[in-house]
């Protein structure tokens, strides 16, 4: 992790991780929780909630658009993680979304704690733009809307808000886990003869994402957009 000057939102200074480190601690956590499975299959993601910040999840009317709230104490442990009651309606895609929402607060109770501590370091800048506006510093709260939640893509613009991009890069760490998921994909992968990783080919992606959505219990798209992060065709990726 990397602290450097902002250029721009609530912050004086923004918070850098690599997608590496964003992994490595999502599976650091789950490792510790006891809940890091040895095998694929779906993670108990509102258990490692529960366990691992030792708080509660409500599901409540959170208002319109808004699809979950991570709230901190002044010392900046997590005191709950709130997910809206309009999400699930019973279907399963519903029900992932749920679990992409949870996994996306339980990123922002790991890597966000410090951005609320009281009399902490980090200067805050409390000046009422769009890029703070879901930034609650009164009541010490992240209010995540639809526009927020989403796992990231290479086709999805950065909007500067830095916090939100790397509770996305959490989806796919917390429900997707890197040795995981390989294991899962073995039989779509291909071992380079040059560099000795494995790749996986474009005519198997569709029904490698397949797959990964059936054992890990996630939205197709979730499933996609992490074997882009994993697999990427192109090679390139983005971090902020």
């Amino acid at each position: 992790m990397n602290l450097f000057r902002a250029r721009s939102g609530p912050f004086e200074r923004q918070l850098r991780f690599s997608t590496e480190e964003i992994d490595a601690m999502c599976v650091d956590a789950l490792r510790t929780a006891d809940l890091l499975p040895n095998k694929p299959e779906p993670i108990r993601i509102e258990r490692f909630i529960e366990k691992h910040f030792d708080c509660r999840v409500s599901y409540e009317d959170l208002g319109i658009g808004v699809m979950g709230c991570t709230v901190f104490r002044a010392d900046g442990s997590v005191e709950a993680v709130l997910i809206s009651n309009r999400i699930d309606d019973g279907c399963e895609s519903s029900s992932r979304c749920v679990y992409s929402t949870l996994a996306h607060e339980g990123g922002h109770g790991l890597m966000h704690a410090s951005l609320f501590i009281v009399n902490s370091n980090q200067r805050r800048l409390d000046i009422p733009t769009a890029a703070n506006s879901n930034i609650d510093f009164a009541k010490r709260r992240i209010l995540c809307r639809e526009s927020d939640v989403r796992p990231v893509s290479k086709n999805r613009g950065y909007d500067g808000r830095w916090w939100e991009w790397q509770a996305n890069r959490a989806i796919g760490g917390f429900l997707l886990p890197r040795f995981l998921v390989q294991q899962a994909t073995s039989q779509f992968t291909e071992v380079s003869s040059v560099t000795r990783s494995p790749s996986l080919p474009n005519v198997r992606r569709v029904e490698a994402e397949r797959e990964l959505a059936t054992i890990f219990d996630v939205n197709p798209v979730v499933a996609r957009i992490r074997l882009e992060e994993l697999f990427p065709a192109n090679g390139g990726q983005f971090e902020f």
